[in-house]
């Protein structure tokens, strides 16, 4: 079993080496990630993070593989695709936790110019969303409704506080994900040690 580490000073530091611009977004990932902790499922404890040169990105990992969610739309950008090289992206698994203590997790690191592929092979479309608004107003809408009625559903409610996406099969998605997380993850190589006669 993986021993759990405390996730932000590390990703903090990797943003430190690898962002030279727009390093304020960490503060975005690290709110989310603290915000994580209280979350009872471990499918919404679970996040595809990156650090790019201009800026990072945190997604929750079952957003990424659904097509029409801001996540997947943003995670497979052609743009960041052409800097792969650049890209450092982490799997991270936020360990339940209690309000004020530190964040605690693994971190698994993903092979981003591999992973973008397998992202666009496997991705599901999204059946339906269901939205909680700042005023306590909360609904399920079809996909084709949500995206109709979204800028109206914000004038009349405001800001959204929570959504979630549905996909078309929740069992294919369970094991896209399953199957994603299987794969091998880069580690550095072990040292062998010298034989011994």
């Amino acid at each position: 079993m993986e021993k759990k580490i405390e996730i932000i000073p590390l990703l903090a530091d990797i943003v430190e080496k690898n962002t030279h611009s727009y390093q304020s977004d960490f503060s975005n990932d690290e709110a989310r990630l603290t915000a994580a902790m209280l979350e009872t499922y471990q499918e919404n404890r679970t996040f595809l993070w990156m650090s790019r040169p201009c800026g990072t990105w945190c997604f929750l990992e079952r957003d990424v593989f659904l097509q029409e969610t801001p996540a997947h739309i943003v995670w497979t950008s052609g743009d960041y695709e052409a800097e792969a090289d650049k890209i450092k992206a982490y799997r991270v698994i936020v360990a339940h936790g209690r309000k004020g203590d530190f964040v605690q997790g693994k971190l698994q690191r993903v092979d981003y110019g591999e992973q973008i592929l397998r992202v666009r092979q496997n991705a599901l479309h999204v059946r339906a969303v269901s939205v909680l608004f700042e005023d306590g107003f909360s609904a399920e809408f079809t996909y084709e409704l949500y995206s109709q009625r979204s800028r109206s559903l914000i004038a009349d409610h405001g800001k959204m506080e929570r959504i979630c996406y549905y996909p078309v099969n929740d069992e294919e998605l369970a094991t896209v994900l399953r199957t994603e997380r299987s794969l091998s993850v880069k580690r550095p190589p072990r040292k062998r040690k010298p034989a011994t006669r």
